[in-house]
């Protein structure tokens, strides 16, 4: 007889001699990277000093009439043949303006500043010069057909809505959208291009209030090209409201300004890394004031190899009242696999006049996979000391496709934001594999058994949201709307094992079904700004019907049919005083529905264990309130702080139990899914970004948290709570405005969940991004987990089953990449390279 604190009894010693050699062997994978960082790093730095003749340009700035210095105007040097501007610097308190790092060419110089006449000359820059003085007339101020009416805080938080207003922040002014958004609150851009959000990449890009449908490599490009005198202001949204329909946890929107002439651009460029991983790629764009078509295409390879172990030991209730163990096992595998693939994408965007726009995307990604992978397992039942070991090699390939489409249209009734559209989006995916696996048993007696297995699994979805906005005063709008859609889902199996050389179908794991579902909602949302107060409410309401159906069994005692109705109410309270401190309120309720497949009432069957739904599931309710403050600064930066509390009800989380069943003949791990009772979390979130220019940021974000568990089991009440925390803290330059360094770290420590905790997982990255020939060139590095220490692991802690699992992968590399481009860099912000797969957004367009 054995208690449960005696679960590390058997610990062979062959299987830590197998968890030691698939350590030494990831080591010596992985040891050279270090040096080769260091020396790739290096070159990077002695590239970017390497560039050509470089000059200074000064002045001083005097009012026309009186003679007296002008103080802090801004001072602007664009490229005579394109209005490329090439440097910005703002004067002293004695009128002095310097202007640094110009290449030789032809130039105007603009000065402009409030209360005074825009001044522009032309200017030839050869070598280093001095204007002398430059008499600057009195007057009022226009920029463009605006008159200047007053400025902007560079910080503003409205409703939901943080604002980085970019056209107010000189300083950025020569850079691109890359380094707008590395200063918009909360948004980190590595030197590959990755935008993360709070910590997360789950972020959806919109531009100009739509979503960009820009895939990963697309929008890379589109950032890195992007001038950023282009951009009015960001929004960023943390929280979104009962408006967007978004499943990511942020939105951050793109607003421009420049109008497109007519512009022809194209670009290539490849990425490629030590793992290995290669990835060609070509972009085009032509456009005019109406039409703006897009081409983008691509090619990548990648090699990846994965390390796991773990250990299992099962109990069950003694005669006694205590535990009795069944079973303790060790684990090891490791697998590679190689990855072909690649992309076309096509869009156009046609303004058919002032009050109307309609636009198109498509795009698909085809990608084949073959891989090998190794598994060794001890076992041992302690009732009667007997040990299964067996090893088994497998190999595989497997194709999978995606392909979508979207059309949106909108029609404005004015100028003022009365407007409707109409936004329709709609794909499909396709997975297939065949794989063979040999198991040679070893003990108790030897024997070899194949299996042959083929999946087959496909969907399609098609949804369509109307959304209509409409200001009923200066300060008020209300934005009402319907989203609906249908989704398909396929699943067919076949598996086949062979023993004594015959083949024999194995019913239990071979499966089909399918599965359609119906959504339905119905969103409206109201904005009422009182001064620097605003309030905004809102309302979603949903309705969801699923249906799940197995063809191959007659009559079909398993199928699944359900309705679930929702309402889904928000409100979001904020309030800005004039020395910017923000204050933000919300609340949010939100609902999500178990996966089809959880509520099924048939078993399905696996290698080493089964699992089964749970047709009483209830839908998943979590109500979010958070509470912030946020100051900002224009020299400093910004420090904020956020309180939120999450409470969610009827979660839906996996139970593991041991459970006998006869096609294995002994009891194994079964699961299935549950309500948990109650979870909360209450945390405190602190970011802080200390910016004191557009070029140069120290980002600390942290997030520590309280999280409480709650259920019922086995007629017994559980509960559970633990601290966990975790942090983000990077840094970011652009030394001599074409060289960009980023060095970031990570840490997130364990976490809990019902019956499991996630291991910590933590990490080091740093890079360097150069610019060349006017931004026509672009080459990066960069060094990805530079010690090798991200990994994943779980371990469970139920009543009956207790596991301890962790899983390495080549997360080490050196990546390094290039882009070459060509056409007018300034007009590019008008480009959609391409339509998205993983990235495209799917919520309302416009509106609040």
């Amino acid at each position: 007889m054995l208690s449960k604190d005696n679960k590390n009894v058997f610990l062979p010693l062959i299987c830590m001699k197998c968890k030691t050699n698939l350590n030494s062997e990831i080591m010596t994978h992985h040891g050279k990277v270090a040096a080769k960082a260091f020396s790739m790093l290096i070159l990077m730095l002695m590239c970017s000093l390497s560039v050509y003749s470089q000059n200074n340009v000064s002045g001083t700035l005097q009012d026309a009439n009186s003679g007296s210095p002008v103080q802090y105007a801004n001072v602007s040097l664009l490229r005579q043949s394109d209005s490329v501007m090439v440097s910005y610097a703002a004067a002293n308190d004695k009128g002095v303006f310097n202007l640094q790092m110009v290449p030789n060419g032809q130039y105007r110089l603009v000065v402009y500043f409030v209360g005074y006449e825009n001044h522009e000359q032309l200017i030839e820059v050869n070598k280093s010069m001095d204007l002398g003085v430059i008499k600057i007339k009195p007057g009022t101020t226009t920029i463009g057909e605006v008159v200047v009416k007053g400025e902007r805080p560079l910080f503003a938080v409205d409703g939901e809505k943080t604002y980085y207003n970019t056209a107010e922040d000189p300083t950025v002014q020569t850079g691109t959208a890359s380094d707008v958004l590395q200063n918009a609150p909360g948004v980190s851009v590595d030197v590959e291009g990755n935008v993360t959000l709070r910590g997360t990449s789950s972020v959806e890009i919109w531009i100009n209030d739509k979503p960009s449908h820009l895939n990963t490599e697309n929008l890379k490009t589109y950032l890195q090209q992007m001038p950023a005198n282009s951009i009015d202001h960001v929004e960023v949204i943390t929280n979104p409201s009962a408006r967007y329909g978004s499943k990511a946890d942020g939105i951050i929107n793109i607003v421009t300004t420049t109008k497109v002439k007519r512009n022809q651009f194209i670009s290539f460029g490849a990425n490629a890394s030590i793992k290995p991983y290669v990835s060609p790629w070509v972009s085009y764009v032509w456009s005019n004031e109406k039409i703006s078509i897009n081409l983008y295409t691509n090619f990548s390879y990648s090699r990846n190899r994965n390390y796991g172990y773990g250990d299992i030991t099962m109990y069950r209730d003694a005669l006694d009242g205590g535990l009795e163990m069944i079973s303790t096992e060790h684990d090891s595998s490791r697998s590679v696999d190689h990855s072909f693939g690649g992309g076309l994408h096509f869009s156009l965007d046609y303004e058919i006049d002032s009050m109307n726009s309609l636009s198109f995307w498509g795009g698909t990604w085809p990608n084949w996979r073959r891989g090998t992978s190794y598994d060794e397992l001890y076992r041992l039942f302690p009732a009667d000391s007997s040990l299964t070991h067996y090893i088994s090699n497998g190999s595989s390939r497997s194709r999978s496709y995606w392909a979508g489409f979207g059309v949106y249209f909108q029609h404005k009734f004015d100028k003022e934001g009365h407007n409707i559209s109409l936004d329709i989006n709609g794909s499909g995916w396709g997975w297939g594999s065949k794989g063979l696996t040999d198991r040679q048993f070893l003990s108790p007696e030897e024997w070899l058994r194949k299996k042959n297995t083929q999946y087959n699994s496909s969907s399609f979805d098609v949804d369509a949201e109307l959304t209509y906005n409409r200001p009923y005063s200066e300060t008020g709008e209300i934005s009402v709307g319907y989203y609906g859609e249908l989704e398909f889902q396929r699943n067919h199996s076949l598996v086949d094992t062979m023993r004594e050389d015959v083949w024999v179908r194995d019913t239990m794991q071979s499966i089909t079904y399918r599965a359609p579902s119906f959504t339905n909602q119905i969103f409206f949302t109201l904005q009422q700004k009182f001064g620097n107060f605003t309030i905004k409410p809102g309302v979603r309401f949903e309705h969801t019907y699923l249906i799940l159906n197995y063809p191959d069994v007659v009559p079909d005692t398993f199928g699944i049919r359900k309705h679930y109705f929702h309402v889904r109410p928000s409100l979001h309270l904020s309030y800005r005083t004039e020395s910017m401190h923000n204050f933000r309120l919300s609340y949010t309720f939100r609902s999500s529905n178990p996966d089809v497949t959880q509520l099924t009432r048939r078993l399905d069957f696996g290698e080493e264990s089964f699992s089964g739904g749970n047709p009483g599931l209830l839908s998943i309710l979590t109500h979010s309130l958070e509470a912030g403050w946020q100051k900002y600064w224009t020299k400093f930066g910004s420090v904020g702080a956020t309180l939120y509390f999450r409470a969610k009800s009827r979660g839906v989380d996996e139970i593991t139990v041991p459970m006998f069943h006869e096609y294995y003949g002994r009891e194994v791990p079964y699961e299935y899914p549950v309500n948990v009772g109650k979870a909360y979390n209450t945390g405190l979130e602190l970011n802080t970004m200390y910016r004191p220019n557009a070029m140069f940021n120290i980002r600390l974000y942290a997030n520590v948290y309280h999280s409480y568990l709650e259920t019922l089991y086995n007629n017994e009440l559980y509960k559970s709570q633990m601290w966990s925390y975790s942090f983000y803290l990077s840094l970011w330059a652009k030394l001599w405005k074409r060289l960009e360094i980023s060095v970031s770290g990570n840490y997130r420590s364990p976490s809990q969940s019902l019956f499991s905790v996630s291991h910590a997982y933590y990490g080091l990255n740093a890079g360097l991004r150069c610019d060349f020939f006017d931004k026509k060139l672009s080459i990066y590095l960069n060094a990805n987990d530079i010690f090798n220490w991200n990994k994943w692991g779980r371990s469970n802690n139920s009543p009956y089953y207790v596991s301890s699992m962790d899983y390495n992968y080549d997360s080490r590399s050196i990546a390094l990449g290039f882009t070459l481009r060509f056409g007018k860099m300034e007009l590019e912000n008008q480009a959609r390279q391409g339509a998205a797969s993983e990235s495209s957004g799917q919520g309302g367009q416009g509106g609040m």
